[in-house]
């Protein structure tokens, strides 16, 4: 395997990736890591030794049977490819170009100068008068197939062309005969207050890989859980939100062991792919949901706000029950309106006085 690329591989919204900082502070917040699944001894370990076990049947399911997982034809895995390229890459034609040129092979005529390429290359982005923004992406998905196919006998090959070869590829990698060791690992993230974890919040990272381990916040589980129990799913049945997502950080882990030399960006929109091919697009919702209430705040912050809450409610009640004047500044106080005691004297009344009538 070539030399390594540095980057962050992990699952994240939108089309920033996230800086390697954000993966730190997750590992520097979790002080106690949970070990979900483990079969570095040959044995399955963990929290759940039956995780891999699980993955591995599904995906062995896929291998052998395709067509009871979902239809899917050519243009169905062109045209979930293009939409996961323009939805993960900024809207320039240069960095498009060249995660094209990474991950698959530009075929032109014999003919074509410069010119013609550029301009065919320039057509596969240009919009028609098609409204329906699901079928201007068939069309442009068609404008790239005419031109490009992805490298021969890559995952993202089997994805677009043979999900069957797809899920034989990842039955392989998490088969227990499989001398490559694989863990699952949890950061619960208790106790650690919010603002610590603000930029992890604002990357939307739920789940990263590194060097053949796959990361997962724990909290989201739960969430994923409720999405699958009530949401009108789509994609595969038999995959559920959760399995989803690890699945993508595993088709995470095959590049990198496959291909050190593959940008992050490359192996994200690869793993995006097959994600898609799973549940389409709702573990992204599912993930934006998720991260509307996380952080949630630290018992050591929620006690310094009611502290703060209560200091402020005592300042307001002394300063409506008492407003103290200053001993120093008493012969400020206005005295004019004051009653003096001629004053008293002056405003009593007279007691009336009864005349006797003589007889």
């Amino acid at each position: 395997m070539g030399r390594r690329k540095l980057g962050v591989r992990a699952w994240y919204a939108g089309k920033i990736p996230p800086d390697e900082s954000v993966l730190e502070i997750i590992e520097a917040a979790s002080k106690t890591p949970q070990i979900l699944f483990d079969n570095t001894d040959g044995e399955p370990s963990g929290e759940d030794p039956g995780l891999g076990k699980r993955l591995y049947n599904k995906m062995d399911s896929l291998k052998r049977n395709p067509k009871e997982f979902r239809t899917w034809s050519f243009e169905d895995g062109m045209t979930t490819f293009f939409t996961t390229l323009l939805d993960l890459t900024p809207d320039q034609l240069r960095p498009r170009v060249q995660l094209l040129q990474q991950l698959g092979v530009f075929k032109f005529l014999t003919s074509d100068g410069p010119t013609e390429k550029k301009n065919k290359i320039q057509a596969i982005f240009d919009e028609c008068e098609e409204e329906n923004i699901h079928l201007l992406h068939i069309v442009q998905a068609n404008r790239l197939a005419a031109i490009w196919s992805p490298k021969p006998d890559t995952l993202l090959d089997f994805i677009i062309n043979q999900p069957a070869l797809a899920g034989r590829t990842l039955a392989d990698r998490l088969n227990p005969v499989n001398a490559a060791p694989i863990r699952f690992i949890g950061h619960a993230l208790e106790g650690v207050r919010s603002s610590t974890l603000q930029s992890v919040a604002a990357a939307k990272v739920c789940a990263f890989e590194r060097s053949g381990e796959v990361h997962v916040l724990t909290a989201l589980q739960p969430v994923l859980e409720k999405w699958d129990e009530d949401a009108s799913m789509s994609g595969c049945e038999q995959i559920v939100l959760y399995e989803a997502l690890l699945l993508h950080e595993l088709v995470e882990v095959i590049l990198d062991e496959q291909d050190g030399e593959l940008e992050p960006l490359g192996a994200h929109i690869v793993a995006t792919t097959f994600e898609r091919f799973l549940k389409d697009n709702e573990l992204n919702i599912a993930v934006e949901d998720f991260f509307l209430d996380w952080p949630p705040q630290s018992l050591e912050e929620q006690q310094e706000r009611q502290e703060v809450e209560m200091r402020q409610q005592l300042e307001a009640m002394q300063a409506f029950l008492q407003e103290e004047v200053p001993e120093d500044r008493i012969d400020e106080v206005e005295i004019d309106d004051l009653p003096l005691d001629t004053d008293v004297a002056d405003t009593v009344k007279k007691k009336k006085t009864v005349k006797k009538i003589k007889k």
